[in-house]
């Protein structure tokens, strides 16, 4: 029994101490961390090769944004595409020299690629050169686009052990500018007897209670003896309605409308710095006839002065005009009040606008873009070839001044129904043309080119609204001609 114990026990020993060592994995930890540290190491310095990419990439998307940026500076609008594209190219050149780990050839145009698309109208399509091509556009640009495009590589300084040796980096940058047109302004003033309405509420309940209901500052001057028109009058002087608003000190469309066209006045000077562009302006009104106010002579062939300053203090030459007595303009000839010819003053407009529109550009050759810009209240009221017509403004002469190029605005000062009030107006202005229906909106819309009608009315800021008719004129010219 003795010999037998002694190797069982001898067996045991050996089973346990192997159990136990096959149960202490202290050992694995080392060798798994031994093996882990080459993978480790590479991936560590791979990671800052890829950061070092990244940094570079980031600093050329600066470079390609600055060369796009510095091809459509409003200079360099006016420089041939050739020039342009070596401006950009050198200036991305300059911002990229000297980065540590950067490769790229700025003459491979696989490796740095500058297009520039140049129009040098408005509306055209655009004619597209790069820097590795000679280009045919050497006239100043109304529109451009340039795009900067780079492929490069970043050198690794851990890759290389495992035969990569640089990574790709690449990026492109896109600027798009359009010049500012020069635009030419013809501002024409409705100056007939219906734009002397009151501009306030509170202004039309005092006219109408002053004038035993009638609304409109109508201007009068006889003072004969006689009274053909059956008008009131104080003294044995007629009422002049005009003179019963200035007494009560009533403001009329006419004061708003002549304070509105000298703030656009500065309005389109501030702008036209703004833009780095050239807005010249001319002035007429229109009421039985059509007038010329400002400039009087043409300006180097055009009825628009650069001055806008000098055609501020021309505003004040609108005058209303002033009747003899109700239906008569002239003392004993009688024309029916018919105060607002349209026809004269498109006839007018037509003869001192230019026979078409220039495009705007600084090109040689080129014109300034030409605006017809109209405040009116729409109602038309005229006698054309021995008959009378009332109504809506006639837009077949708007139509043939637009298909001459040139773009028509126009500032409607709402004509109120409320504001005929006797029966013959009832009858032959309110109820056909006003209510229910609104024929004189609509007409005016269509005279007006598209995006270019405004309206407002009683207690409305007519300076405001000019302005903003402004501002979308000159906006919607740098797309459209």
């Amino acid at each position: 029994m003795t010999r037998i114990a002694k190797p069982l026990r001898l067996w045991r020993t050996i089973c346990a101490s192997a159990g136990a060592l096959r149960r202490d994995r202290r050992g694995n930890v080392l060798m798994i961390v031994g093996l882990s540290i080459i993978p480790l190491t590479f991936s560590a310095g791979m990671a800052i090769d890829y950061s070092r990419a990244m940094r570079l990439q980031t600093k050329l998307n600066a470079a390609a944004d600055a060369a796009a940026l510095a091809a459509v500076t409003r200079p360099m609008m006016n420089q041939s595409s050739n020039v342009t594209c070596t401006t950009a190219k050198n200036m991305f050149v300059g911002q990229s020299t000297g980065l540590s780990g950067l490769t790229i050839n700025a003459n491979d145009p696989t490796q740095l690629a500058i297009s520039v698309t140049d129009s040098a109208t408005p509306t055209g399509t655009g004619t597209t050169s790069t820097c590795s091509a000679s280009s045919s556009a050497t006239t100043a640009s109304y529109s451009r686009t340039a795009t900067v495009t780079y492929h490069a590589t970043s050198q690794n300084a851990f890759g290389g052990i495992l035969g990569l040796s640089t990574l790709a980096i690449h990026g492109s940058s896109t600027a798009y500018s359009a010049v500012a047109p020069n635009i030419d302004f013809y501002v024409m003033i409705d100056t007939s007897p219906s734009m002397l309405l009151p501009a306030t509420s509170a202004g039309l309940a005092s006219m109408t209670a002053a004038t035993n209901g009638c609304a409109f500052a109508c201007h009068q001057s006889n003072t004969s003896s006689s009274d053909p028109g059956g008008t009131p009058r104080v003294n044995g002087v007629y009422w002049d309605y005009y003179q019963v608003a200035r007494n009560a000190n009533i403001v009329l469309r006419t004061d708003l409308v002549a304070g509105a066209v000298q703030d656009l006045t500065t309005l389109a000077s501030t702008t036209a710095q703004n833009n780095h562009a050239i807005y010249r302006m001319g002035l007429s009104d229109f009421d039985y006839t059509y007038r010329q106010l400002w400039p009087t002579v043409p300006m180097s062939g055009y009825n628009v002065d650069s001055n806008l300053s000098n055609v501020s203090s021309h505003v004040g030459d609108a005058q209303v005009v002033t009747y003899c007595i109700n239906n008569q303009r002239v003392c004993g000839s009688n024309d029916n009040d018919t105060g607002t010819n349209y026809t004269a003053a498109f006839t007018g407009a037509s003869a001192t606008l230019p026979a078409t529109s220039g495009l705007g550009t600084n090109n040689s050759g080129d014109t300034p873009q030409a605006m017809l810009f109209i405040i009116t209240d729409g109602m038309r009221d005229e006698l054309n070839g021995g008959s009378r017509y009332i109504g809506p403004i006639p837009t077949s002469q708007c139509t043939a001044i637009k298909n001459r190029g040139i773009r028509i605005a126009i500032l409607d000062t709402q004509y109120l129904p409320a504001s005929a009030s006797d029966g013959w107006s009832i009858a032959n202005v309110k109820t056909p043309y006003l209510s229910p229906n609104d024929l004189i909106t609509p007409a005016l819309t269509a005279c007006a080119s598209p995006g270019l009608f405004y309206q407002v009315t009683t207690d409305g800021d007519i300076s405001t609204a000019l302005g903003t008719l402004f501002q979308k004129a000159v906006a919607s010219a740098r797309l459209t001609q």
